[in-house]
């Protein structure tokens, strides 16, 4: 089963297959792709809504988003896989 928190070690596996989120420009700092994903992972591991997202997670909108654009890009297809491919293992 998937876990959220990711670990260390978790995390090692799929780190790379994100976007680095280092600040282009004016704005906002962008949010660390580690808590974005924790985030993710809370909604698909609770089944809860994203509006329900505890704020230790950020704002849900940003959750979303990424999620969105994870899922189109196929990232989150591979996260999931790589995850639990894991968990099976360990």
């Amino acid at each position: 089963m998937l876990q959220c928190p990711v670990t260390d070690e978790q995390w090692l596996l799929v780190a790379h297959l994100i976007q680095p989120q280092g600040r282009k420009g004016w704005g906002r700092p962008r949010r660390d792709p580690r808590t974005i994903l924790d985030a993710i992972l809370w909604v698909i591991i609770t089944g809860e809504r994203w509006h329900r997202l505890p704020r230790d997670f950020g704002p849900p909108q940003t959750a979303y988003m990424k999620w969105l654009q994870w899922k189109r890009q196929g990232i989150m297809d591979t996260i999931l896989e790589r995850l639990s491919a894991k968990e099976d293992a360990g």
